[in-house]
């Protein structure tokens, strides 16, 4: 059998008895469960689903730098100026 480590979760609320800074969370298991010291609620918590970090200016290359592996090459956009319209 595992250790298992119990560790408070600060400014939980039990979702039984309503008691704040009672819950304990078991870590060391392959699943996490917590339990409430005041009344003896226990639960198992899901895993949280793996999420996607949303393409940003902020983790994305600058024009002229190389794309990282995960990434597509950055295209400049150039616009052109206003000017005389020459459809002849």
């Amino acid at each position: 059998m595992q250790s298992q480590t119990r560790r408070f979760i600060a400014g939980a609320i039990c979702p039984r008895c309503g008691a704040m800074d009672k819950l304990v969370l078991y870590v060391g298991s392959p699943e996490q469960r917590r339990e409430c010291v005041g009344c003896g609620y226990q639960d198992n918590l899901a895993a949280a689903p793996v999420s996607h970090e949303p393409p940003t200016r902020v983790n994305q290359a600058r024009p002229g730098e190389a794309p990282l592996a995960h990434e597509t090459e950055v295209q400049v956009l150039h616009l052109a100026r206003p000017g005389p319209d020459k459809r002849d």
